[in-house]
């Protein structure tokens, strides 16, 4: 792997790529996996490596004309005369015997998640998640879905530690309302990324339709238009349970995106929860996180199977036998 570094200031994204692989041997030019910037392939050295490559080229040029001033020192002196009163000599001094030779710039640290892409097979590592493949710029919605399920439990799991973090700088109350706000938006976070998977997924079927916009927040709309196109719904692939859970997570997204969390008739005549009245506020705990994203990657499953099942076959290449 080889490392690489977006060159798009308000990024700096850092990856690595597996060079041979996919199309970035071909590729001209490079596409960031987190932000989407695109530029020509000799723009992605990392800040290191600049800093390096800028130390060897002063060191080679220091090695240069360090060899040069002891050459002609020693051709000066030896065109001395002999004898005479008197004699002079040239020493240099001041630059240190340097050797010209570059060794390679040390690579960074292995990067966790390495990911290879779907489209062309291009391999790469990152540090977090990556959106965008950097040899052909494909966005794998079903490894962003993956991404951000693997952001939502690593932002639950780490409320704690936040927690204390945020007391020792900022306070008690500072530390329960980014905790707080933390685990409230986890709730956004599944919503958003169910949202983005299925409106890519479905756009793959041969029978899919022109939808309305953030259809697939709307879970009965939802189910629907899954069963027209590929025949089965959500209850078809996750209990009904699991189903009634998920409806009311959608809700109480819906309330704090809409209205600061504070419960209303509307709220509980769609969810049917019967743990609120008008007026009240919603609590997010961590178990319903852990519930949501349980439930959003089983549904996910289900519609991942009955895509693949309903995509067209890709005719074969090559010659027959």
């Amino acid at each position: 792997y080889i490392d690489r570094e977006c060159p798009n200031k308000t990024c700096l994204f850092q990856f690595k790529i597996k060079p041979g692989t996919g199309r970035l041997d071909r590729a001209t030019s490079y596409t960031c996996p987190k932000c989407g910037h695109r530029a020509a392939e000799d723009k992605w050295y990392t800040s290191q490596q600049l800093k390096e490559a800028e130390k060897l080229a002063i060191r080679r040029v220091n090695s240069i004309v360090d060899s040069a001033l002891r050459q002609d020192a020693s051709s000066f002196n030896r065109r001395q005369p002999s004898g005479g009163f008197v004699r002079m000599s040239m020493k240099v001094s001041g630059l240190s015997q340097l050797s010209s030779i570059n060794l390679p710039i040390a690579a960074s640290e292995a990067m966790e998640l390495e990911i290879s892409c779907d489209q062309c097979h291009a391999d790469f590592a990152v540090i977090g998640s990556a959106f965008f493949c950097p040899g052909c710029g494909h966005s794998s919605a079903p490894r962003v879905f993956d991404d951000a399920m693997r952001k939502i439990i690593a932002k639950k799991d780490h409320i704690p530690e936040i927690r204390e973090a945020v007391a020792a700088a900022s306070g008690p109350d500072a530390a329960e309302l980014v905790a707080r706000s933390l685990v409230e938006s986890c709730l956004t976070d599944g919503v958003v990324a169910f949202q983005r998977l299925c409106e890519v997924l479905y756009q793959q079927l041969p029978a899919a339709k022109k939808t309305p916009q953030n259809v697939f927040q709307r879970l009965d709309d939802g189910s629907q238009l899954w069963r027209d196109a590929v025949g089965s719904g959500y209850d078809d692939w996750i209990d009904t349970g699991s189903l009634s859970d998920l409806k009311l997570f959608f809700q109480r997204r819906h309330l704090l995106a809409h209205s600061d969390g504070f419960v209303d008739d509307k709220y509980i005549e769609k969810s049917n929860d019967k743990a609120y009245a008008p007026g009240q506020r919603i609590v997010v705990s961590q178990a319903d996180v852990d519930r949501l994203v349980g439930v959003l990657v089983a549904l996910s499953d289900g519609i991942r199977s009955a895509v693949a099942k309903h995509q067209p076959v890709q005719p074969e290449t090559g010659s027959r036998p």
